[in-house]
C-alpha cells in the first residue's frame, strides 16, 4: 500500500517490571517493531504476556546453546516462556505484519510459546546472535538475516489486499470498528472478511481488534491522566465498569495497582 498505516507499537509492561537491564531499540521495518534485550537474574522469574496481537521471537542465549522461542499473541495475562538461560534477546513484530519462515503459521502461534530452531530466520543465525556482545549487534545480525529470507516469503495479492484495509481500519479507529461497519465499507460478507484475516493473524477482526484497543489504552495510562470515565470512551469501551473488568483480565491487576507498578520504572 503506498499510504503509511497508521500502527500501534505494541507494548509488554511486565518486561520492564519483572526483568532487569531492559533495553530496545525502535525499527519499524519490513514488520519489525523493534529488538529489545533484557536479563533475568533468577532462572525461576516468571515474565507475564498480555495481549498485544503481535508475534515476539525470542533468542535465549546461554554460554553453550540458544534456545530460541517463538510466541504469538495471548488472550489474556499469561506466563512467557523464556527458556533456562539469563540473556534474552527478542524482535518484536507490529500486530499483524512480519514474515515469517514457511514452516510457521501465525494459527499456530496464538497463545502458545514454540521452541523452534532459529536457524529457519538465517543459517547460522543463532550462533552469530550468540557470539554478538550487544543489542546493537544482535539487532543488525538479524536484520540482514530477516531481509534475505523476506525476499523469498513476500507475497502480495487481492487477499492481501484485504486484509490491510481490515487492519488498516482497526488502526484508525484503535480497535472501536465493527464488523457490519467494514462488510459495508469492503462490500465483502462479514464471514469472507474473517476467513481472509485469519489465514494472516490466526485470530479474528474482533479479537485483533479488542487487542488494539487494549493496548490504545497501556498507551493512555502510559500518557495520560484523565479520569476514568473519560479513559473508557475515548477508549471505545462501552463504560468504565467494561474497561475495568478487561483491563483486569488482560493483566492480572487492576488499573490503579498497574500505574503504581509502572511509576516505579518510568
Amino acid at each position: 500500500m503506498s499510504e503509511k498505516m497508521q500502527c500501534i507499537k505494541p507494548f509488554q509492561p511486565y518486561i520492564l517490571l519483572q526483568s532487569e537491564n531492559y533495553q530496545q531499540i525502535e525499527k519499524p521495518y519490513l514488520g519489525i517493531s523493534h529488538f529489545y534485550e533484557f536479563s533475568i537474574s533468577d532462572v525461576e522469574q516468571e515474565i507475564d504476556a498480555v495481549p498485544d496481537g503481535s508475534v515476539d521471537l525470542l533468542f535465549n542465549i546461554g554460554s553453550h546453546k540458544v534456545q530460541t522461542y517463538i510466541s504469538g499473541t495471548v488472550f489474556h495475562v499469561k506466563q512467557w516462556q523464556m527458556g533456562e538461560e539469563h540473556t534474552c534477546f527478542g524482535v518484536r513484530f507490529q500486530p499483524g505484519q512480519g514474515i515469517l519462515p514457511k514452516e510457521i503459521s501465525r494459527k499456530m502461534l496464538v497463545d502458545q510459546d514454540i521452541l523452534i530452531d532459529g536457524n529457519l530466520f538465517g543459517a547460522d543465525l543463532e550462533e552469530q546472535i550468540a557470539e554478538a556482545r550487544t543489542l546493537q549487534e544482535r539487532a543488525i545480525i538479524f536484520q540482514n538475516a530477516y531481509e534475505k529470507m523476506a525476499a523469498k516469503e513476500r507475497e502480495y495479492n487481492d487477499k492481501k489486499n484485504v486484509e490491510e484495509f481490515v487492519r488498516k481500519r482497526i488502526y484508525e479507529t484503535v480497535g472501536t470498528i465493527t464488523m457490519n461497519q467494514i462488510s459495508e465499507e469492503t462490500n465483502y460478507s462479514p464471514c469472507y472478511i474473517r476467513r481472509i484475516f485469519k489465514q494472516y493473524h490466526g485470530i479474528s477482526p474482533k479479537q485483533f481488534a479488542q487487542c488494539i484497543r487494549f493496548q490504545n489504552l497501556l498507551g493512555m495510562l502510559n500518557t495520560y491522566s484523565e479520569r476514568n470515565e473519560m479513559v473508557a470512551q475515548i477508549c471505545g469501551y462501552y463504560d468504565e465498569a467494561h474497561m475495568m473488568k478487561e483491563f483486569k483480565t488482560n493483566t492480572g491487576v487492576t488499573m490503579e495497582q498497574y500505574k503504581k507498578m509502572m511509576a516505579q520504572v518510568q
